[in-house]
């Protein structure tokens, strides 16, 4: 599937949306830089601390392996490089291998067309609702690290972040939290980004997986997408998620390149 370079553009843009906010919280480093973020927080996991490049710059390169390496020194934990299709070439590879990153399992970017997508399955016992104010946005903080199957000590790191992230950023980042017999056993977020809905943070328990509730959680975030005037939904897709995700309708359209800086 070939897609234009404007929304590959866009692809970076909401991963930067979803992600940098994070960085926004209390205690975190947000920099923009030319075509780039840096981000930095208080959660010690390389997801949360990241460079993410949309276009090969030279000196956003280099501004960027300086704020990685400070913060791989202060945070103790490795800073993780996303790479977009339009930055991807031998010369940033190069040079970010002089600079001693490592290359890393790359992440599939997936797309879909909003216009004809699967209705909402309904699950007997399960209610999905948008997580309000800063406790419940803790809370979901915290379950998506345990759905995530994640170190239980990020949970608390999770949440703070989770819930000290500026109020005025979740107007177009809706967190979704859904309760299976009134317990909680499943997580997503969708991100707008100048008209594309991005799908993010689809997770469920263990103890609640092959019941659908994962697809469910992810329609119901393209549902919210499409609501909004979302013509596109893109998510990045992990081992487990992409054959749920192709069942759906999405498509792998290119991969993210991804490195740590140690």
């Amino acid at each position: 599937m070939v897609i234009e370079r404007s929304l590959v553009t866009q692809m970076d843009a909401s991963v930067m949306d979803y992600w940098g906010t994070y960085a926004l919280s209390s205690g975190g480093r947000h920099e923009r830089l030319r075509d780039a973020l840096f981000m930095q927080t208080t959660i010690p996991h390389c997801l949360f601390n990241s460079v993410i490049l949309s276009v090969h710059d030279t000196a956003t390169v280099e501004a960027a392996l300086d704020l990685a390496a400070d913060c791989a020194r202060s945070g103790g934990v490795p800073v993780l490089w996303r790479v977009g299709p339009l930055a991807e070439n031998a010369e940033l590879r190069a040079r970010l291998e002089k600079a001693g990153l490592q290359p890393t399992d790359p992440q599939p970017a997936m797309l879909v067309d909003l216009s004809d997508h699967p209705h909402l399955p309904q699950i007997e016992g399960m209610v999905i609702a948008t997580a309000n104010g800063p406790e419940e946005r803790r809370e979901w903080g915290r379950l998506t690290i345990e759905a995530f199957e994640m170190e239980d000590s990020l949970g608390v790191a999770m949440g703070a972040c989770e819930a000290t992230i500026p109020v005025e950023h979740f107007e177009n980042q809706p967190r979704f939290t859904a309760y299976l017999d009134g317990e909680p056993v499943a997580v997503s977020s969708l991100v707008m980004t100048d008209g594309l809905a991005g799908v993010y943070a689809v997770a469920t328990l263990p103890n609640a997986r092959k019941r659908g509730i994962g697809t469910a959680m992810t329609l119901h975030a393209m549902a919210e997408g499409k609501r909004r005037g979302a013509r596109m939904a893109a998510l990045q897709a992990t081992t487990m998620g992409r054959p749920i995700y192709e069942k759906i309708g999405f498509r792998k359209v290119f991969d993210y390149q991804n490195y740590l800086q140690h």
